[in-house]
């Protein structure tokens, strides 16, 4: 089943050790069931495999300086649009459930700072 998706998406780039897929994995499950729950749509996450990067193009592992210790990660959330994703973000900030698991993640991915990006459709091909 597909899920609903949004015109808004919050996008995060990581970088974690290869150690820390599993706990990260289960962490990340239990946040998008609390962000579901206040109108999050989705939330996926992608582990980055081999690429072959063409000429004139550049890898995310190079530009995000991943070794081979380490694993990227790419996360997108799906919204209604920026005001619903305003509205979710509002929420969780109070939700006293979100707040330890905010903690255990700073703990998994303390080597390096997450990337993130808000970002508006464009066009659908």
């Amino acid at each position: 089943m597909r899920e609903e998706e949004g015109t808004y998406s919050h996008i995060f780039a990581y970088r974690i050790p290869k150690k820390n897929h599993e706990p990260l994995i289960n962490l990340q499950r239990k946040l998008a069931k609390i962000y579901k729950r206040h109108g999050m749509f989705g939330s996926r996450t992608y582990q980055l495999g081999k690429t072959n990067v063409y000429e004139g193009f550049s890898g995310f592992e190079k530009e995000l300086g991943a070794t081979s210790q380490e694993e990227v990660w790419i996360e997108v959330d799906s919204y209604k649009d920026a005001s619903e994703f305003a509205r979710v973000v509002t929420e969780i900030g109070a939700d006293a459930e979100a707040g330890p698991l905010w903690g255990e993640l700073a703990q998994l991915t303390s080597d390096h700072p997450i990337i993130m990006g808000e970002f508006t459709l464009l066009s659908e091909m």
